[in-house]
């Protein structure tokens, strides 16, 4: 597991708990019928070791979860102390529209960064049911499309900047020199922080992300701490327009939150407004560098770039996998499930789900609009999807706009991530100039 994912959210609370002997679906079954391993299903077995945080996942991901949705939706796997893995559209919407059933308090990482935090629920975040949404209603005229559409300025004049320095280049790799570099100035501007400062919170973000040990993290962390705390304590007794001010200061569900619930939910935003934003942002832009038919459609008609973008999200959706954890008695596809179960939930296999998009593998524009699972589900579906469509759109048209061609090394083979979320480590093309 990767600083990068470790340190935003992890699979649930509940401590690890044994196992016992479980079928391809999670149904308890005879051991001494499924111990031979010349007649093990061998889907069965690929579930049972499933381990989402493992890198190795990355490649063939797509495949696995197909074979999941096929035979065993609703799969057990023995990594991190027991989960099951829900691949299947309708079971996904359903895990994530019962929160009183499957409760999203989850381990975040935001314990890595700040140990302090490790008990502290993040609100909205942690939180379900009448406590998330109170947040929710608090939080929700920040993320509404006028409010996201307000943003567009501040955004277009930091694409135009970053995209101005590497257009006379030629070459660059677009994870760390584009995809990278505007989303965390764009959640700092939302959270309040003023221009000159926002730089500093990117450059914190960055250093964590890119840390190669504990030592390392466990610094910058520290510093990461005591930076947002500072900006959390300085907004006390005050006014502002921003989120960071209205929450420290605004009575949410009858009372204030401490400053750890506070630097939990900062953290949690900031990732979630970062993260995602870069890592989808260079699905999009993998895709046009290995399509240059779709790159001159798109090119010749920037208003195709949203639907770009939507499919992108479908097509390859950065949040690829997020916890709950069983609260009482049920069942899923058959296979019964306890208070302290986790599960796993697929978000990018719901959206392959050949139920709902037969042909879900394909990237297509023009697709007819039908909801899909790229943004959640339910009531925490993510609250700042207006925010990143503008922000997407955005860069797209500006870096488009400037650099229309541009092509991969010959034989490059893009490496995805998988985890938590999901991206591409690198993409280096060059352009004419």
């Amino acid at each position: 597991m990767t600083l990068r994912a470790q340190w935003w959210i992890t699979l649930g609370r509940m401590e690890a708990f044994p196992c016992p002997e479980l079928g391809e679906c999670g149904v308890l079954t005879d051991v001494s019928q499924t111990s031979d391993p010349a007649v093990a299903d061998p889907v069965r077995e690929r579930a049972r070791t499933f381990d989402h945080l493992d890198p190795a996942q990355a490649a063939t991901i797509h495949e696995t979860l197909a074979r999941f949705r096929k035979s065993c939706p609703v799969a057990h796997s023995e990594a991190h102390g027991g989960m099951f893995v829900v691949t299947r559209f309708d079971d996904l919407r359903h895990v994530a529209k019962h929160g009183e059933t499957f409760s999203s308090a989850a381990e975040v990482g935001a314990v890595v960064v700040a140990p302090e935090t490790g008990e502290v629920i993040a609100p909205l975040f942690e939180q379900d049911l009448d406590e998330h949404a109170g947040w929710r209603r608090h939080l929700q005229p920040f993320f509404t499309p006028p409010a996201a559409a307000a943003h567009e300025d501040y955004i277009r004049r930091v694409a135009r900047q970053v995209v101005a320095v590497l257009a006379p280049r030629g070459q660059a790799d677009l994870v760390p020199e584009l995809c990278a570099k505007i989303p965390p100035l764009v959640i700092a501007s939302l959270l309040g922080l003023p221009e000159e400062q926002r730089p500093t919170l990117a450059a914190l973000v960055h250093g964590l992300a890119a840390a190669g040990n504990a030592r390392t993290a466990e610094a910058i962390g520290r510093e990461y701490t005591e930076f947002l705390l500072a900006h959390i304590r300085s907004r006390r007794g005050k006014t502002g327009s921003d989120v960071l001010t209205s929450v420290v200061n605004s009575e949410i569900n009858g009372r204030l939150a401490s400053d750890h619930e506070l630097l939990k939910f900062a953290f949690l935003l900031i990732a979630a407004g970062n993260l995602t934003t870069t890592d989808q942002l260079a699905s999009i832009l993998l895709e046009l560098a290995q399509r240059p038919d779709l790159r001159r459609r798109v090119v010749a008609d920037p208003g195709l770039i949203p639907q770009l973008v939507e499919e992108s999200v479908r097509h390859e959706s950065a949040v690829a996998a997020t916890g709950r954890t069983v609260v009482r008695e049920t069942e899923l596809a058959g296979v019964p499930l306890r208070p302290g179960d986790r599960m796993l939930l697929t978000w990018g296999s719901g959206n392959r789900d050949e139920d709902h998009f037969p042909d879900g593998d394909e990237f297509r524009l023009g697709r007819p609009r039908r909801p899909h699972l790229g943004w959640g589900a339910g009531a925490h579906r993510c609250l700042g999807l207006h925010v990143a469509r503008v922000e997407l759109r955005v860069i797209c048209e500006e870096f488009l706009s400037a650099i229309p061609e541009f092509t991969l090394p010959e034989g490059f083979v893009p490496e995805r991530t998988y985890g938590v979320i999901r991206g591409v480590k690198a993409l280096p093309v060059t352009w004419p100039v």
